[in-house]
C-alpha cells in the first residue's frame, strides 16, 4: 500500500443522540455482505456505535447504529423495531472510520468488515453467571438460630468477599448442610457474578533487561512517541540482535501510560518462546487472539480489550479488528510475513491496515523486522517512515558463516534407503556437528513425504478431483492430501489408472523423506520434524520448542515454521536442501520473499555463544538472492530488487489488483472473463492484461480465470475498478473478486 493512500482528513466525532420522541430511525449495519445499513425504529436513548439487536427477515441478528435519520425510501409503517441494545461499549468513532477505510479501499463489503470486529459470538448472548452467597445482614438470632462455631466460622468468612458454597465449605471448614441451613432462613443470600476469565494488568518494571547502548538508544526513541501521535517505526535489526526487547520498552511505557498496546504476529501458534519472554519481562501473559481459540476464551477476551481490562493483546492479523478502549501503541513483529495479507473473504494486507489504523487511533506504530519489504524499505529511505537500525547481535554472538554448496558438483548419493537429497558436504558437517555435541537444522519449505505420485509403467500423476493440482503423499498418515482444498484420500496400492502393483512412485522431497534418509544416515541422532502435518497444534509446536531448547534433539527437520523467530542458543549448523525453491516463482514478489524466507532460517544458527554455519544446496549458485545472502549484503539485494520493480512500474513504483473470476459452470466463468477483458481500460497510465486461466484452474470444484489491472501510482485504482466492473453484468453462480495489491498470483 503506498503511505499517499493515507493523507485523509479525520474529522468526525461521537454522536450520542438522546430521543426524546418515539419511533426514530437510525441506519443499522449488519454483519452481512452489504455496503449500506438498514433502517430500524427505535425508543430511548441511542448512538452511533452501539451494539443493538434487530429482527432481520426471520432471524435476529447483532448489528451496529452506523448513523441517525433514514436511508432508504421505504413506508415508516414498514420499519421494524429495535429489538435491544446490547448492555456493551459502544464502537468507537476511530473504528467505525477504520472499518469504513478497510472496506473502501480492498473494495470489500462494509458489513463483511464488520464481522470481523463482531468475531466472537459468545459476546451478545446471555452471559454466564457463577451463583456466589453474601451475608444478607440478618443475624443468627433474627433467624431463630443458635450460634456455633461453624456457623461463625462462615460468617467471619464472608465478611470479606462473596463466594460460592463449595469455597464457603473449604474456607470455613464446614459441610454443606450448614451452609443451606443459612441460605434457608436468610441469613446468606444469592448474588449473581458474570462468570469470567479475569486478565491481570502488566508489570512495566517487573523484570528490566539490561540493554546495549545500540538497543538503549533505539528503545528511547520508540519510548519518546508514546503518546505523541501517529507515527511508522521501522526496527531494522539484523536476527539475534534483540528487536524484541528494544520494543518491549516502548510496551513498558504504554502500559505506564495506562494505554493498551497490540502485537501483531505472523503465526500465534509459533510465539511460545516469545510468550516466555513476554512473562519474563512484565510478569504475566498477555491476552492472546487467534482462530484456534475456544468459545470461552474469545468472548471474555473480547470484553476485556472493549473494557480496557485487557491491557496487552497479542494476535495473529484478526486482532487489528478488535475494539480497543484506548489504544496507545502497535507492533508489527516480523512485519516482512506474508502471512499477514489475508485472501479470504476480506482480502487485506494486515501490516498495512494496521498503519492505517495508527494514523486513525493517532498512536505509533512499530514494523520490527530483519529483512523489510521493499515497500517499507522505500517508506523509510523517502523519511515517510523513521528507521532504527540494530547492527550487531545480542551478547556478542555473530552472524553465522553463509556457504553455497552446488549440487551440479556435489551431488547426493543413493544409499541403502534410496535416493538422496543430502550432498555429501552436508552430510560431512552434520556427523561433524553431532560428534561435537551440537544441533542441526535441515529446511526445507515443503510439506509431506513427496510433491506428486505417478506411475512408471502408464505416466498417470494423481491429482485432487476437485482443484487442477496434484496430490502430495502424506507417508506417516498414509493418506494423499491436496493442499488448496484439503481433500483427503488414503494413499492407493496400485496405479487407479493401469493397475500396476509396482509403478507407483513418489517424485521429489519432502520434509518427511528428508527426516526418513536423515534416520537411516544418523540412527543415534535423536530427529525431530517440525511441520504442520506433524504437529497440529500448539501444544505439540511448543514441545518440540522445549525439546530443542533443552538439547534433547541433535537435528531438527522442518518447513517454514522454522523461520519464526525461534531461539536455539546450540544450534550451530543450518543446512537448506533446496534453496532454488520459490527462486523461480512467477509472482512479483517471489525473489523478495525467497531472500527473507532463507534470511530468517539463516539466522537460527550461531545464536549463542559459538558461531553458526549455513549450508544453501543449490542448482543456480551465481544467483543474486544466494550470492546477496552468502555476503550478507540485503542492500545490494533491495537495490536490484528496486531497479526491476521501477523497469517495469510494479510497487511500490505502481498500483496493482487482482481480479478473479470463478463459478461452478465453464462457459459462464469464461464469458464474464471475456467480457471483463473487453471492456477493460487501457492507456499511457492504465493497463490490463488478461483475462487467463488461473496457475490453479480449478480450485474447491470453482473454475477461475485471473486479470490483472496495473495503474500509476498516482491514479485511484479503486475507482478505476468500480467503473471497470460495473460495465459488465454479472450473473448468478459467478463471483466477480477484488484483491487490492495481491501477493498470490495462483
Amino acid at each position: 500500500m503506498d503511505f499517499v493512500d493515507l493523507d485523509f482528513i479525520l474529522v468526525d466525532l461521537r454522536i450520542v443522540y438522546t430521543n426524546r420522541r418515539n419511533n426514530l430511525i437510525v441506519g443499522v449495519l449488519l454483519p452481512l455482505p452489504f455496503n449500506e445499513p438498514f433502517d430500524y425504529k427505535i425508543s430511548g436513548d441511542i448512538g452511533v456505535g452501539d451494539i443493538v439487536r434487530v429482527p432481520f427477515g426471520k432471524d435476529i441478528q447483532v448489528g451496529v447504529v452506523w448513523k441517525l435519520g433514514k436511508s432508504a425510501k421505504i413506508d415508516d409503517s414498514k420499519i421494524k423495531p429495535i429489538t435491544e441494545r446490547i448492555n456493551l461499549p459502544p464502537l468507537s468513532i476511530e473504528l467505525k472510520r477504520f472499518i469504513e477505510f478497510v472496506a473502501s479501499y480492498n473494495m470489500a463489503y462494509l458489513g463483511m468488515v464488520l464481522k470481523m470486529v463482531l468475531s466472537a459470538k459468545g459476546v451478545f448472548a446471555d452471559p454466564k453467571m457463577n451463583v456466589l452467597y453474601e451475608l444478607s445482614g440478618k443475624t443468627l438470632a433474627e433467624a431463630k438460630l443458635k450460634n456455633s462455631d461453624a456457623r461463625w466460622r462462615v460468617i467471619e468468612l464472608l465478611k470479606k468477599m462473596p463466594l460460592n458454597r463449595q469455597e464457603i465449605g473449604a474456607g470455613a471448614g464446614v459441610g454443606q448442610s450448614v451452609i443451606k441451613t443459612l441460605i434457608d432462613v436468610g441469613v446468606l443470600s444469592p448474588v449473581l457474578i458474570e462468570q469470567k476469565r479475569q486478565f491481570e494488568k502488566p508489570n512495566a518494571d517487573y523484570q528490566k533487561v539490561q540493554l546495549t547502548n545500540e538497543q538503549q538508544v533505539a528503545a528511547d526513541d520508540l519510548c519518546a512517541k508514546i503518546g505523541n501521535g501517529f507515527r511508522v517505526t521501522l526496527l531494522n535489526g539484523v536476527t539475534g540482535s534483540g528487536k524484541t526487547e528494544v520494543y518491549f520498552e516502548a510496551v513498558a511505557e504504554a502500559i505506564n501510560q495506562g494505554r493498551q498496546v497490540l502485537i501483531m504476529v505472523p503465526e500465534i501458534g509459533l510465539t511460545s518462546q516469545w510468550l516466555g519472554r513476554f512473562e519474563k519481562r512484565f510478569g504475566v501473559k498477555p491476552a492472546k487472539w487467534h482462530s484456534a481459540l475456544g468459545n470461552r476464551e474469545r468472548t471474555d477476551t473480547w470484553k476485556a480489550v472493549a473494557t480496557g481490562e485487557a491491557q496487552v493483546v497479542v494476535g495473529a492479523r484478526s486482532a487489528l479488528f478488535l475494539p480497543y478502549a484506548d489504544l496507545g501503541l502497535i507492533v508489527v513483529d516480523e512485519s516482512h510475513d506474508q502471512s499477514f495479507k489475508q485472501e479470504d473473504t476480506v482480502n487485506y494486507q494486515g501490516r498495512d491496515m494496521a498503519i492505517v489504523r495508527a494514523k486513525i487511533e493517532q498512536i505509533p506504530i512499530v514494523l520490527a523486522t530483519a529483512t523489510p519489504d521493499l515497500e517499507t524499505v522505500i517508506n523509510a529511505e523517502n523519511g515517510k517512515y523513521d528507521e532504527l537500525v540494530l547492527k550487531s547481535r545480542y551478547a556478542e554472538a555473530t552472524l553465522p558463516e553463509i556457504k553455497i554448496i552446488d549440487i551440479k558438483a556435489d551431488k547426493p548419493l543413493k544409499g541403502d534407503w534410496g535416493v538422496s537429497w543430502l550432498a555429501p558436504t552436508l552430510v560431512e558437517q552434520i556427523q561433524h556437528n553431532l560428534d561435537k555435541g551440537e544441533q542441526s537444522m535441515l529446511f526445507l519449505n515443503r510439506r509431506g513425504y513427496a510433491p506428486l505420485m505417478i506411475c512408471r509403467d502408464c505416466g498417470y500423476r494423481i491429482q485432487c478431483p476437485n482443484c487442477t493440482a496434484w496430490l502430495t503423499e502424506h507417508r506417516k498418515a498414509k493418506k494423499l492430501v491436496c493442499h488448496h482444498c484439503g481433500f483427503m484420500t488414503e494413499t492407493p496400492e496400485c496405479c487407479p489408472d493401469c493397475h500396476s502393483e509396482s509403478g507407483l512412485t513418489a517424485c521429489g522431497p519432502g520434509v518427511e523423506r528428508v527426516a526418513e534418509e536423515v534416520k537411516y544416515r544418523f540412527p543415534l541422532a535423536r530427529v525431530r520434524v517440525l511441520s504442520s502435518d506433524f504437529t497440529t497444534n500448539f501444544q505439540e509446536i511448543y514441545k518440540v520448542v522445549k525439546e530443542m531448547e533443552n538439547r534433547e534433539v541433535d537435528i531438527l527437520i522442518g518447513t517454514q515454521i522454522l523461520a519464526k523467530g525461534h531461539h536455539f542458543p546450540a544450534l550451530t549448523l543450518v543446512g537448506i536442501i533446496d534453496a532454488d525453491l520459490g527462486l523461480m516463482g512467477s509472482d512479483l514478489r517471489a525473489s523478495e520473499r525467497t531472500f527473507q524466507l532463507l534470511s530468517q532460517v539463516s539466522g537460527r544458527a550461531g545464536r549463542g555463544e559459538k558461531k553458526g554455519t549455513v549450508y544453501l544446496q543449490t542448482l543456480y549458485p551465481e544467483n543474486a538472492v544466494l550470492q546477496a545472502l552468502v555476503k550478507g549484503d540485503a542492500s545490494t539485494f533491495l537495490n536490484l530488487e528496486k531497479k526491476s520493480r521501477q523497469m517495469l512500474k510494479m510497487p511500490p513504483f505502481g498500483k496493482l489488483a487482482s481480479v478473479i473470476v470463478s463459478g461452478t459452470n465453464p462457459d459462464n466463468t469464461q464469458r464474464v472473463a471475456q467480457w471483463l477483458g473487453q471492456s477493460a481500460f487501457n492507456d499511457d497510465k492504465v493497463s490490463t492484461l488478461g483475462p487467463a486461466q488461473a496457475p490453479i484452474f480449478m480450485l474447491r470444484n470453482k473454475y477461475r480465470y485471473r486479470l490483472l489491472l496495473k495503474t500509476a501510482r498516482d491514479i485511484p485504482i479503486q475507482d478505476v475498478l468500480r467503473q471497470w466492473i460495473a460495465k459488465v453484468k454479472i450473473p448468478n453462480g459467478v463471483r466477480v473478486e477484488v484483491d487490492i495489491d495481491p501477493y498470490s498470483f495462483y
